[in-house]
C-alpha cells in the first residue's frame, strides 16, 4: 500500500507540473488566439463566440482534448492500483507508457459520451474521481442564490442534486471498466450497472459509505475553509507575481497543496476498494505489456533511444550545462523581480449593499435606508423604466417573485405599479411598495452614502432609461456620489458620451477570453463581476488595465476577506453588517497602503 501511494503521489506531482506548466497554458493560448481574432465577448454574447464553424471546431478540440487528458490520468492511477493488487513489479514510466493504450477506447461516439462524463459530470461531483486538467465544474452561485428565493427554486435545487448523485452512482464503475476491460463508454456504462449487482453487500455498503464519508469530509473542510480554491488559471504567467505580491495567494496555495494530497489519497483508497469488490473473478486486471502494434513499439523504442542520446550528451558536457543553468537562474530571478511589481489600486475597498440590503425588501426605500444606517459606502440598486417613463427600483424581468402576479415593469404605468404590494423570502409578511429613483435620491440628499445604479433596460428602451436616469441625477446633483453599470453595454453609451466624468462600469457574469487591451474599446471605469469570475489572475490582470473590480454577490465573510486580500476594490453583498466589518478591518490593517485616487 505504501509503495502504491508513493507511485501515485509521484505521478500526480509530475502530471500536475505538466498540465499546469505546459498543457493548460497551451490550451489557453489556442483559446485566446481565437477569441482575440473575433473580439472579446461578455455575458450572453459569449455563446455567440463559438456559434460558427471555426469556433465550434475549436471548442470541440479543446473539450475532447481535456477529456483525453482526464481519462489518461485516471488510467495511470487505476492501472497502478490494479498492478499493486496483483503483486506485479513495475516502474512508473512503464505503467505510464502502457496506459497510453487505454486511450484507444476513447474513439467514435465513445469520445463524445466520455467527454461529457469525464469533463462535466465527474468534475461537477468531485467525489470518487478527481482530475487535474478539469478539476471542478462550478454552477455560478448567483443562479442558486436566485433559486433559493422561491420554494419552486429550492425544490429544483434538490432535484438537480439528486439527479447528479443518481447518475454518478450508476456510472461509478465506468472508468474502471474502460481502463481494465478496454470497453467503450456505452459498454462500460452497462457494465457499471451490472457491477452493482455483482458486488456483495459488504462492498456495496463499503463503497457507498466511503463516498458518503468523502462527501462529509469535503463538506466539513469547506465549512471550515470557506475561501475560494485556486484554479488552473492561477498557475499561469501571473503565478510568481501573485505569489510575491498577493497575501491571499500564498495561503490559498498551501491549502491547494494539502487538499490535493488528501484527495489523491482518497481517490486511491476508493479505487482500491472498488477493485477489491470486483476483483474476485479476476476480470478486472491490468495488463503490464499491452499489445502494441509493431510500428508503435518501434516508434517508442526510437524515442527512448533518442532520449538516451540526449541524456548521454548532457552528462558529457556537464560543466557547460551547470554554467548555463546558473546563468538561466540569474536571468529568471531578474525577470521575476521586474515582472512582480504591481501598480497601486485606484481607491480603497468599498462596502456595497446588494439591492439596497437584506434588512428590507430588496430595492425598496427601507432596504436602501437600512444600508445607509449600517454604514455602507454605496447601495447597489436596479433601475427599470415604467411604461410611462418613470425610473423605478426593480430587479426581475417580471413581477411574479416579489408581487405574485404576471406582467413586468415595462408593461405597466407607475400609478398602477405603486399600488402593488411587494414581499420577498426574507420578509414574507412585508407590505412594501416599488420606489422611484427620484424618491431614493431625495431621501439620500442629507447623507453620505452613494448609489451604484444598475440600468436594466427592457424592450429596447436602454437609451430612454439612460436619459431618464441622467436627468434625475443631474437634477439632484448626485453625479459625484453615484456609480453606474449595466449588463447591457449599449445602455451605457449615452452616459459614456454625455457624462464622461461619471464613474461608469460594465457588469459581467461571464467572459470569453482575457481582459486585454481590447477592453479599452469599452471605455469603462470599473468592472462589477460575478463571484465565479474572481480569481487572483483575473484581479491582477484587471489592475494592470487600471480597472477596479467589484465582486458580486459575496455572502461569506471569509471569502470577503479573501477577495480583499486578492485586491478587489469593492464587495457587493446582501449582508451590510458583515461587509462593512470586513472592509473596515482591511482598511485598518492596510492603513499605509497607497492609492492613486479616483
Amino acid at each position: 500500500m505504501r509503495e502504491m501511494l508513493k507511485k501515485i503521489f509521484l505521478f500526480e506531482m509530475l502530471w500536475k507540473l505538466l498540465i499546469l506548466g505546459l498543457v493548460n497554458p497551451l490550451f489557453r493560448e489556442i483559446y485566446q488566439t481565437y477569441v482575440a481574432s473575433v473580439g472579446v465577448s461578455f455575458n450572453q454574447n459569449m455563446i455567440g463566440t463559438f456559434l460558427n464553424a471555426k469556433g465550434g471546431l475549436l471548442f470541440l478540440l479543446l473539450f475532447f482534448g481535456a477529456a483525453l487528458l482526464n481519462f489518461y490520468e485516471y488510467s495511470v492511477i487505476i492501472n497502478t492500483i490494479a498492478l499493486c493488487r496483483q503483486g506485479e513489479r513495475f516502474t512508473l514510466p512503464h505503467v505510464m507508457k502502457s496506459s497510453l493504450w487505454n486511450l484507444g477506447v476513447m474513439r467514435g461516439w465513445s469520445l463524445a459520451a466520455g467527454a461529457l462524463y469525464f469533463v462535466l459530470l465527474l468534475p461537477l461531483m468531485r467525489i470518487g474521481y478527481v482530475s487535474t486538467m478539469v478539476s471542478h465544474v462550478v454552477i455560478p452561485e448567483f443562479i442558486f442564490a436566485e433559486m433559493r428565493k422561491t420554494r419552486l427554486g429550492v425544490a429544483g435545487m434538490v432535484l438537480i442534486y439528486l439527479a447528479e448523485c443518481t447518475v454518478h452512482l450508476a456510472f461509478l464503475f465506468v472508468p474502471v471498466c474502460m481502463v481494465l476491460r478496454h470497453q467503450r463508454f456505452r459498454e462500460a456504462a452497462r457494465e457499471s450497472l451490472r457491477c452493482w449487482k455483482r458486488l456483495s453487500w459488504k462492498y456495496r455498503f463499503g463503497i457507498l459509505g466511503g463516498l458518503v464519508l468523502w462527501e462529509r469530509i469535503i463538506t466539513e473542510i469547506a465549512r471550515y475553509w470557506r475561501r475560494k480554491p485556486l484554479g488552473n488559471d492561477d498557475f499561469g504567467e501571473y503565478f510568481f507575481k501573485n505569489l510575491f505580491q498577493t497575501e491571499a495567494f500564498r495561503v490559498d496555495l498551501l491549502y491547494w497543496l494539502l487538499v490535493n494530497l488528501l484527495v489523491t489519497a482518497a481517490m486511491a483508497g476508493m479505487i482500491w476498494l472498488i477493485l477489491s469488490g470486483l476483483g474476485e473473478g479476476g476480470e478486472f486486471c491490468a495488463v503490464l505489456c499491452p499489445p502494441w502494434s509493431k510500428d508503435s513499439a518501434a516508434l517508442l523504442e526510437m524515442a527512448e533511444r533518442r532520449w538516451k542520446g540526449w541524456t548521454d550528451r548532457l552528462r558529457a558536457h556537464r560543466g557547460r550545462w551547470k554554467l548555463g543553468a546558473a546563468a538561466a537562474c540569474i536571468l529568471l530571478a531578474v525577470w521575476l523581480v521586474l515582472t512582480s511589481w504591481q501598480p497601486p489600486a485606484i481607491h480603497a475597498p468599498l462596502a456595497i449593499g446588494h439591492r439596497g440590503c437584506l434588512l428590507g425588501v430588496e430595492n425598496t426605500l427601507p432596504a436602501v435606508l437600512a444600508a445607509q444606517e449600517a454604514g455602507i459606502d454605496y447601495a447597489e440598486i436596479d433601475v427599470q423604466l415604467t411604461r410611462d417613463g418613470v425610473p423605478v427600483l426593480f430587479h426581475d424581468g417580471n413581477l411574479q417573485r416579489l408581487a405574485g402576479r404576471s406582467g413586468s415593469v415595462a408593461e405597466l404605468d407607475y400609478e398602477e405599479l405603486r399600488t402593488i404590494p411587494l414581499s420577498d423570502y426574507v420578509h414574507p409578511e412585508a407590505d412594501a411598495r416599488i420606489a422611484t429613483l427620484e424618491e431614493v435620491l431625495e431621501v439620500l440628499q442629507g447623507g453620505s452614502m452613494g448609489l451604484l445604479i444598475e440600468l436594466k433596460p427592457a424592450d429596447r428602451n436602454g437609451e430612454a432609461l439612460a436619459s431618464a436616469v441622467m436627468e434625475l441625477v443631474d437634477r439632484y446633483d448626485f453625479g459625484e456620489r453615484a456609480m453606474f453599470m449595466s449588463l447591457d453595454y449599449g445602455c451605457l453609451l449615452p452616459l459614456l458620451e454625455l457624462r464622461p466624468e461619471w464613474w461608469t462600469g460594465y457588469c459581467l457574469f461571464s467572459v470569453a477570453g482575457d481582459i486585454d487591451e481590447s477592453v479599452w474599446r469599452y471605455n469603462v471605469d470599473f468592472l462589477a463581476v460575478e463571484e465565479v469570475l474572481i480569481t487572483s489572475r483575473f484581479v491582477t490582470q484587471a489592475r494592470e488595465q487600471d480597472l477596479p473590480v467589484y465582486a458580486w454577490s459575496v455572502y461569506d465573510d471569509e471569502r470577503m476577506r479573501q477577495y480583499l486580500e486578492m485586491g478587489v476594490s469593492g464587495l457587493i453583498s446582501d449582508y451590510p453588517d458583515e461587509v462593512v466589518r470586513r472592509v473596515d478591518e482591511y482598511r485598518k490593517s492596510h492603513s499605509g497602503t497607497e492609492y492613486r485616487g479616483r
